[in-house]
């Protein structure tokens, strides 16, 4: 089952862009993308995920099409949106 949220993101995308680049290669997984979309996958504490996002304005739509059965897009909804606003 697919997650599906968005977020606002009002700061330059080249940043959430860089942000999120270096979170996922952070962490050996792969990043794909650019201020318009991408697709991602990486894993953490031994769990894979996978997803896209796509960028309109400054609304973020995040889609995550392959993660573990126990964590609930709740869950990654909140970490993801608190991991991107977070100052830096």
């Amino acid at each position: 089952m697919a997650c599906n949220f968005t977020f606002e993101y009002t700061k330059p995308k080249t940043e959430m862009v860089s942000k999120l680049e270096a979170a996922i290669l952070g962490q050996h997984g792969s990043f794909q993308g650019d201020e318009t979309g991408g697709e991602f996958s990486f894993s953490a504490l031994g769990l894979s995920f996978r997803g896209n996002y796509t960028v309109s304005g400054d609304q973020i739509a995040v889609e995550v099409t392959d993660k573990p059965f126990l964590v609930s897009c709740g869950k990654i909804e909140s970490e993801i949106k608190k991991y991107m606003t977070a100052d830096t």
